[in-house]
């Protein structure tokens, strides 16, 4: 039993020793993006988890503001948009496969154009008739 503690422990510290060394490098990385292709790639990626972020929160509110009709119509848009994403972004950039390097910054840049447009529309859509606020 002590032993798969150990093993527990061991494979916990070097996971978080490789998630610090992720994160080091994203900062590196961050400092300029234009570097090289492995940095634009990388900075295309975390563009995209901040647009991922903000899409969250709008989406939450938004939840927040409907009955339970409203939220299972929501649940179900949200579900088709990604889908969507998920559908151009390979229409647009193929499979990883298929190309080179420049791969992830194509596809991430994708999904980031999408993620910010759909974040934008649920902003309008919490609105209301009313319209937004200025």
């Amino acid at each position: 039993m002590k032993l798969r503690h150990v093993l527990t422990s061991l494979l916990l510290l070097t996971a978080g020793s490789a998630l610090a060394q992720d994160q080091a490098l994203m900062q590196e990385a961050l400092k300029d993006c234009d570097k090289n292709q492995l940095t634009m790639n990388m900075c295309a990626s975390h563009r995209y988890s901040q647009a991922d972020q903000t899409l969250n929160q709008q989406y939450k509110k938004l939840m927040a503001q409907q009955d339970a009709v409203g939220k299972q119509r929501l649940r179900d848009a949200q579900r088709a948009w990604i889908s969507f994403r998920d559908k151009d972004c390979l229409a647009n950039n193929g499979l990883r496969e298929e190309s080179g390097s420049i791969w992830p910054l194509l596809h991430f840049s994708c999904l980031e154009r999408h993620t910010v447009q759909r974040s934008e529309d649920l902003k309008l859509q919490a609105c209301g008739m009313e319209g937004c606020a200025k």
